[in-house]
């Protein structure tokens, strides 16, 4: 954009008006959030963005400000002001996309993941037996995933000690452990409930699931 460029020298000169200086500025984000960035569906967001530079008028003398800010949440949700709200129904991974522009087209835009959770700690319990038959010759190695908003193991395998772990065989004796990944052997056939317990001290959460095993007697 061309903008007049006005020169004030002393009385005994005339005033100079000079022509020619470009802005040819993008619009840029000054403040920009959005928040929070994770939680438990139904989670409500808030996205704020600031933005300036670019053609702001179209006015060399001034005026309104002509930028506009553009919001897409990822699930279909858009927003058109610098304050946006959105509420997210279904858990998933979602991208934020915020998208300022001027009136000649210059834009300028940014992304923010969203992740929305079920449930505040989410675990799922497993072993190397995943289809649960297992004979009294084999030698089971339990494992688990957990994720919150705080957590993803075992992506990342320091977060084991966010946690308090109990796995329960619910065999004849009775073994507990609290490790992370405990291989056990039943000497004896039967159907076995294992289960497994998380407790996230910082959220005071506690969860359970339960994983059943066949087991039979060795041929």
């Amino acid at each position: 954009m061309k903008r007049a460029c006005m020169l004030l020298v002393p009385a005994l000169l005339l005033v100079a008006v000079v022509t020619g200086c470009n802005d040819d500025s993008k619009p840029t984000f000054t403040r920009l959030r959005v928040d929070p960035a994770c939680g438990v569906a139904p989670l409500a967001v808030e996205g704020y963005a600031i933005i300036s530079g670019g053609d702001e008028t179209g006015d060399p003398m001034g005026g309104n400000n002509n930028l506009e800010v553009q919001w897409s949440f990822g699930d279909g949700g858009t927003g058109s002001t610098s304050l946006a709200y959105h509420t997210y129904n279904s858990p998933g991974d979602y991208t934020v996309t915020v998208v300022g522009s001027d009136p000649e087209g210059n834009t300028t835009s940014a992304t923010f993941p969203v992740t929305v959770f079920p449930d505040s700690l989410v675990i799922a319990a497993g072993s190397n037996f995943p289809d649960g038959n297992v004979t009294t010759a084999d030698t089971v190695r339990f494992d688990f995933a957990a994720s919150s908003c705080d957590v993803d193991f075992p992506v990342v395998l320091g977060d084991s000690v966010k946690l308090e772990i109990l796995w329960e065989m619910n065999d004849p004796g009775d073994h507990t452990y609290s490790l992370v990944a405990p291989k056990f052997q039943f000497t004896t056939a039967g159907q076995y409930e294992v289960d497994l317990t998380v407790f996230y001290p910082a959220w005071a959460v506690q969860r359970k699931q339960t994983l059943t095993l066949n087991v039979v007697d060795a041929p």
